[in-house]
């Protein structure tokens, strides 16, 4: 009989501790379904603008490594001058699509390279709780490149003084990476774009200047008829 009642006390015993890691179990289960859903959209935004920082930085880098043949880009633009002064901006369109593929080349090395380090987001900063902000544990993210990096140029010209004129060309890069998380896959487009190649077209100084700033002064300047 004490057997017997020993027995039933052990059983009991048992039952209530799987009764209570069942119900922590599930405890945890919830809460970590919670944290997931409440997390992951800040999770998601704080990976992607460091993959972004981390993209620019890449191209940013791969456009400085192109820039150090300083003779292959004194030979982009070949100005023309006469007696007057410059008349003609004329650019090797050979030696511009040999920069832009040779930087669109390095930056998709440079991100694949980085993409598989991956950049970490500190777990109490996506908790939202401003004193765990920036504190560990780090969690990594990934990301790889989609495509290979596109590459274009684009050409500005601006007022530079009197009679002045400032004409740059800027080459742009832009690629996309793919941002991989647990229950998220998002394609993020990054750009940069860097000046690499300028110069300025001066004209003869005019005897008088005046600087119109708008209509209203323009409209000042035409002499009017006594009433």
């Amino acid at each position: 009989m004490e057997l017997e009642i020993k027995h039933r006390k052990r059983r009991r015993t048992k039952k209530r501790i799987l009764l209570t890691m069942a119900a922590v179990l599930t405890l945890f289960v919830i809460l970590s379904l919670v944290l997931n859903a409440n997390m992951r959209p800040t999770m998601t935004a704080l990976a992607e603008a460091r993959i972004r920082s981390v993209a620019t930085r890449a191209m940013n880098e791969a456009i400085l490594a192109s820039m150090r043949d300083e003779e292959s880009f004194s030979k982009l633009v070949d100005v023309k001058t006469d007696e007057s002064g410059v008349y003609l901006f004329k650019t090797d369109a050979r030696l511009m699509n040999l920069i832009a593929a040779a930087c669109s080349q390095d930056a998709q090395e440079r991100i694949a390279a980085l993409g598989e380090q991956g950049v970490t987001v500190p777990f109490g900063t996506i908790t939202g709780i401003s004193f765990l902000s920036g504190k560990g544990p780090y969690l990594k993210v990934v990301f790889t490149p989609m495509g290979s990096v596109k590459s274009e140029f684009r050409s500005e010209t601006s007022s530079s003084g009197i009679n002045q004129t400032l004409y740059r060309i800027y080459l742009t890069l832009t690629a996309s990476v793919r941002l991989v998380l647990p229950g998220v896959s998002q394609s993020i487009s990054v750009s940069c774009e860097a000046p690499i190649a300028e110069g300025l077209i001066v004209g003869d100084v005019p005897q008088v200047y005046t600087n119109v700033a708008n209509e209203e002064d323009l409209l000042n300047l035409v002499p009017t008829s006594p009433p």
